[in-house]
């Protein structure tokens, strides 16, 4: 029989990174979010409704979040007098601005409302419905508090976690600046052509020269420098920079010259037969972005060619240093325009901000589809797209997870996964490329047993992981978390004094992400 004998637990965040204001996605982004869940879904998401009565039902009062940058509020609403439910919005923490909610598809008595990076801390959540002469007729009112790190065994890294709205951009494109742009137009001509097609911003990347017309620059349309590094042996785009690496110096020695400027460099076209080696995506150290899909070198079975060589780069150099997928156009006529692009998250449409979100991994790549919704919800990797036949999610080995017809699709890793990327693609094979959702250890979860064999350590943490333990900075050994999590330590007898024991849980992938400590004091 065993007596449990716990002792106090402290933890420290593992992600420093916090996710800091809100996006009111339902407002701004999907309106037709109630159409994305469907009737099973929708059963498994709330519970049975009672229409008479206007409430919340989730989050609960008190609730604590802390397992995602999106939170889904949903409830229940009245009738306004007409024998039709009333119409609800919602307003956020001291925020007077009230929000329309979108109504359940299957049900107009029920309503949801996504809630997108709120920050870290204590939150009010009004909800109101309208009567007919849109006065409102019932209000409920909740505090939850959210948690900058969760207490689960792993935590999942999402670029995605930041304040911001989705922009359009391209960043590769040539104007009669480059050498061979003779069928294209003058810099600021090219770059309002973007504009008219729904471009926000655009990098002109023209052969080994740097243009930027920035009297075409105002509130709603913005620039970054850029060029492209040609040579036989790689063309590299180095983006907000304002010097030109020689492009007869090796791929190394541009790619050092673009940071060495300040500036971020992106291997182009990988998978084309002009320039890269096999190897390169890997040997290569300092890029921060790579092409899996360019628009002027596409060719049957090279953009998977370049998907898979993206695989093989993250896989080798791991969390520290993770590429990013970017698609672009490469265009060099207006024909060619259009044709690949990146959606970028940004709180603001200037060059450092869009520069600071591309460093971050927090835009998605696109030859066609979008995506709506793109996060983490309840522990799970959610995404939403209107244009998609389907959405599927992909292990680092490019497994397939889970695929899921349109719609709204959600995956819950298993904790095994090393990373996991969503991928969306329409019925005539157009795809949105998300970057990688890394899967870390969190602090691992533990209490002392003791039994008639002695005393144990028991507890979670993610599943494969080494946690190593030590007892007033003596090292007491290791135990490996089986593919639930679980793990047993045996320690040593120790005496009646007061110890602190420590916990770091590290990852089983050759990176060995290391957890924050978890710290038992015993006696309590």
């Amino acid at each position: 029989m065993e007596r449990s004998r716990r002792g106090a637990v402290r933890r420290r965040p593992w992600l420093g990174r916090q996710t800091l204001g809100l996006f009111l996605i339902a407002a701004l982004g999907v309106p037709f979010f109630g159409d994305l869940f469907g009737d099973s879904a929708l059963a498994d998401l709330m519970p049975a409704p009672q229409p008479s009565a206007f409430r919340i039902t989730s989050p609960a009062d008190n609730a604590v979040l802390n397992d995602g940058n999106l939170v889904l509020i949903e409830g229940t609403t009245v009738d306004q007098g007409n024998g039709r439910p009333g119409r609800v919005e919602v307003a956020l923490g001291n925020d007077d601005t009230w929000v329309p909610t979108n109504v359940a598809a299957d049900d107009d008595s029920r309503w949801r409302f996504l809630w997108s990076d709120p920050a870290p801390g204590f939150h009010r959540i009004r909800a109101r419905a309208l009567g007919m002469d849109g006065r409102p007729i019932a209000e409920q009112n909740e505090i939850v508090e959210v948690q900058a790190t969760s207490t689960a065994a792993y935590g999942i890294d999402n670029p995605y976690a930041t304040v911001g709205a989705f922009v359009k951009g391209q960043l590769h494109l040539h104007t009669t600046s480059s050498f061979d742009g003779y069928a294209s137009m003058p810099p600021a001509q090219d770059a309002l052509a973007y504009r008219r097609r729904g471009y926000q911003f655009v990098a002109i990347t023209d052969h080994d020269v740097i243009s930027y017309p920035k009297d075409i620059i105002d509130d709603s349309f913005t620039l970054l420098r850029g060029y492209e590094s040609t040579s036989d042996t790689g063309h590299i785009v180095a983006l907000d920079v304002d010097q030109v690496a020689p492009s007869s110096w090796r791929p190394q020695s541009r790619i050092d010259k673009i940071n060495q400027d300040g500036g971020l460099a992106i291997l182009a076209h990988p998978a084309w037969t002009v320039g890269w080696k096999d190897g390169d995506m890997t040997s290569l150290q300092g890029y921060q972005c790579m092409e899996i899909f360019n628009g002027m070198t596409d060719a049957p079975g090279r953009t998977e060619r370049a998907v898979q060589l993206w695989h093989e780069a993250l896989n080798a150099k791991g969390y520290a240093t993770r590429i990013w997928a970017v698609a672009a156009d490469d265009a060099h006529n207006p024909d060619q325009m259009d044709k690949g692009w990146v959606m970028v998250k940004t709180p603001r449409l200037t060059p450092d901000a869009i520069r600071r979100a591309i460093e971050n991994g927090a835009f998605y790549a696109s030859n066609g589809p979008a995506f709506n919704v793109l996060g983490v919800m309840n522990g799970a990797i959610v995404a939403a797209t209107q244009d998609a036949a389907r959405v599927r999610f992909i292990d680092q080995d490019l497994r397939v997870l889970a695929e899921v017809q349109a719609g709204w699709a959600e995956y819950r890793p298993s904790g095994t996964e090393r990373w996991i990327r969503v991928e969306a693609t329409t019925a005539d094979g157009k795809t949105a490329w998300s970057q990688p959702f890394w899967i870390v250890p969190n602090a691992p979860q533990a209490q002392l047993v003791t039994d008639d064999s002695g005393m144990s350590l028991l507890g979670q943490a993610l599943p494969g992981a080494r946690v190593d333990v030590s007892d007033e900075g003596q090292y007491v050994g290791s135990a490996i978390a089986n593919e639930q999590g679980a793990f047993r330590l045996k320690v040593p007898a120790t005496d009646d004094g007061r110890h602190d024991m420590w916990l770091m849980a590290t990852a089983p992938w050759p990176d060995h992400l290391n957890s924050q400590p978890t710290l038992i004091s015993y006696p309590a």
